[in-house]
């Protein structure tokens, strides 16, 4: 086998992690599911790159890299499992973190909690230093005073320390200086400066996000280093790369140092896949549903782009509800995420009705039907007591499904409750799962002033092809696209990522009050580090792109949007354009104009990318005809048009060839996923082996 002949993917969720090896020269892809160890999330991904080699007899130096998303980051501040983290601030401003922003997210909840600060108020010190909203130095820092609060907090038992002065996003100066004191006394304190993490206005904002990411450091440091070792004694000659919330990849460095960029790194690949999918299909408007054994994740896609926000929150007190997590500034692709999976847990609550989720069996026990100690009814029993999957093919055959346990479940914990028989509660439970989903993503497309109708879905996840056909059906959609290896989209998408990364620097002016000699050497600077980064990850100059952007907003607003700014140096000569790329953006999103008001930037950005991997994906023009090998055979599944069970042929999706044309209802079988297309879908596979589903107009 020729070396470097495979790149891997790798992405672990909260039930399985999943694996692919992609080989570049003809496209074909191997594919690996296995449980994920929530213990060590380590273990899984070696066992599984270990089966993939096996499998196939391939020599680990065939593999030329390995790219990487994972849920530790998330998952070690919602446990709290992060380091002992202090803080210095300014004086008068020990509290930013509890006070936040001063409102209420839900203002009718008289119960009403705010998550706890990762930092509590006896590990926060004030020294006396303060800048004023230029950055000009009022008092100066104290190195001594320095000294004193960080030996402090060293004595109280912490372990990490944050640093974000007042207005170190215009001035980093005395933030730097504390980094001085701290290298050159306390070298073994790990260490993170807001100007370095979050150089961006906003108080509150910029304290949780450097907070959030010293806290994570140590643990991003441990784990990541010991995946590298790992995957090294295997036999890999690659190194290793991290997938970027914003859907770039970096290295291991970059990575454990800015971890709070890891935050939404697995389902930013999800995003990917579907955009690399939609470009290939040519289409420009795509709904992303990537439905997994926790959560279900929606993306909208335009032109071939996941929409991108520098608005996250983690660890909320309810999860779904914004406004109630710990507010992280770096660019995420946007989505909406809801505890939908296949581990979701379906009850009876106090008023008698079938909710089901947010909770999880997660892995560990699982659902009842895994025979691994969940006794809880959840969406995968209720699929198996549907007949939409085969207990005898889950993962394969890799994995065998216990029906009767998923009936028991079902039986005691929601039939039985409810007065109605197996089958309707199972069907209940199918049903609450799509109108949560369905409702989620159209307040996402009409807060976002898109029309549904003009929509794809592109449906992936190990659950999500079983629930497109209805979720589409609620949301009017017409086509849904069901892409090879559905299972592992995310881990596909790791392997069509560019390396990239980005930088924001805040520097608030109106637009006729710009310094162009300023703001230049702002886009200088952050475009000379992100080289470096690329650089130091193997990317030559020339390969590399640089792209530029602007929050910008009417004067005296509280919100911006995102706007594109031209390359090369700036002059007053740019102002008219800048101007009109902000009148096209806020007209796209509201409709309207306020000419009269004048326009201010708060925040400046540049992205710098390497190349896009080529990806060669297997195109059959020419097929031959269809066979009996297509189809496995019937088995009884539920569908409501019919009142009941219907004897509903089972295809296997690795015998069908393209040009094939089925009706349904139809289940569509491959290892790690199942296709369900309902009574009314047309379904066709295309040239590039997708299975397309169209849905009536009507």
């Amino acid at each position: 086998m020729d070396a470097g002949r495979y790149r891997a993917g790798v992405d672990i969720g909260g039930t399985f992690t999943d694996l692919l090896l992609l080989d570049e020269r003809t496209g074909e892809m191997i594919i690996g599911k296995i449980l994920t160890t929530p213990g060590d999330p380590s273990v899984a991904v070696i066992r599984g790159l270990q089966a993939l080699l096996a499998e196939r007899q391939l020599d680990p130096a065939a593999v030329s890299a390995t790219i990487h998303g994972t849920t530790l980051i998330t998952n070690a501040i919602i446990e709290r499992k992060g380091a002992k983290t202090g803080l210095i601030t300014t004086q008068g401003f020990r509290d930013a973190l509890e006070i936040g922003r001063e409102k209420r997210y839900d203002i009718y909840d008289i119960f009403l909690e705010n998550p706890e600060p990762l930092v509590p108020r006896a590990w926060r010190r004030e020294v006396a230093e303060r800048l004023d909203e230029t950055g000009r130095v009022l008092v100066p820092l104290n190195r001594m005073e320095v000294f004193d609060a960080v030996q402090d907090l060293l004595r109280a038992g912490v372990e990490a320390l944050a640093v974000v002065l007042l207005h170190s996003f215009r001035n980093p100066a005395h933030e730097r200086i504390i980094r001085e004191v701290v290298e050159a006394e306390f070298p073994a304190l790990t260490l993170s400066l807001s100007s370095d993490v979050m150089p961006e206005i906003r108080e509150f904002e910029r304290t949780s996000t450097t907070v959030a990411n010293v806290y994570v450091k140590p643990i991003a440091h441990r784990y990541l280093n010991k995946l590298r070792v790992e995957v090294r004694q295997l036999g890999f000659r690659g190194d290793l790369y991290i997938m970027l919330s914003n859907g770039g990849i970096t290295t291991c460095e970059a990575a454990s140092e800015y971890p709070i960029r890891l935050i939404e790194s697995g389902p930013a690949a999800g995003a990917l896949a579907a955009s690399f999918y939609s470009q290939l299909k040519g289409l420009d408007h795509v709904l992303s549903f990537d439905m997994g054994g926790t959560t279900a994740k929606i993306c909208v896609i335009d032109q071939g782009r996941p929409l991108v926000t520098t608005e996250f929150e983690v660890a909320r007190v309810y999860r779904f509800k914004k406004g109630s997590g710990l507010p992280v500034k770096v660019p995420v692709i946007e989505m909406i995420e809801i505890g939908a999976g296949g581990g979701s847990i379906a009850r009876i609550d106090e008023l008698g009705l079938l909710k089901v989720g947010p909770e999880s069996a997660g892995a560990d026990p699982g659902p009842a039907c895994y025979g691994l100690g969940g006794s809880e009814p959840t969406v995968t029993d209720a699929d198996l007591v549907l007949g939409y999957l085969d207990p005898q093919y889950f993962l394969g055959g890799k994995m065998q499904l216990d029906r009767a346990r998923a009936e028991e479940a079902i039986r005691k914990r929601v039939a039985e409750p409810l007065g109605v028989d197996l089958a309707r509660a199972a069907w209940g439970m199918h049903d609450v799962v799509n109108e949560n989903m369905t409702n989620a993503a159209r307040i996402h497309l009409v807060e976002r002033g898109r029309d549904q109708r003009r929509y794809g879905m592109m449906a992936f996840g190990g659950a999500g092809p079983v629930y497109a056909y209805r979720v589409a059906e609620k949301l009017k959609l017409q086509q849904i696209i069901c892409p090879p290896a559905a299972g592992v989209a995310s881990a596909f998408g790791f392997l069509v990522a560019p390396m990239a990364f980005d930088f924001v620097q805040t520097y608030l002016s109106s637009l006729r009050g710009i310094d162009f000699a300023h703001l230049n050497t702002i886009f200088d600077e952050m475009e000379a580090r992100g080289r470096a980064l690329l650089r130091q990850a193997g990317v030559p100059d020339e390969a590399m792109t640089v792209s530029r952007l602007a929050d910008m907003r009417y004067l005296h607003q509280g919100f911006e949007i995102n706007v594109p700014v031209a390359d090369g140096l700036l002059g007053p000569d740019d102002i008219p354009h800048l101007q009109a790329n902000f009148d096209g953006a806020y007209e796209r999103l509201y409709k309207r104009l306020n000419p009269n008001v004048d326009v201010e930037a708060l925040n400046w950005r540049v992205i710098v990318s390497g190349p896009r991997p080529a990806i060669r994906v297997q195109r059959v023009d020419h097929w031959p005809p269809p066979t009996d090998a297509t189809r496995r055979g019937e088995r009884p599944a539920y569908f409501p048009e019919a009142a009941g069970y219907v004897d509903c042929p089972v295809y296997d999706r690795y015998q069908l060839a393209p040009g094939m044309a089925l009706r349904g209802p139809a289940i569509i079988e491959e290892r790690e996923s199942t296709v369900v297309a309902g009574p009314k879908a047309r379904v066709e596979v295309d040239a590039y082996r997708n299975v397309v589903l169209w849905l009536p107009t009507s």
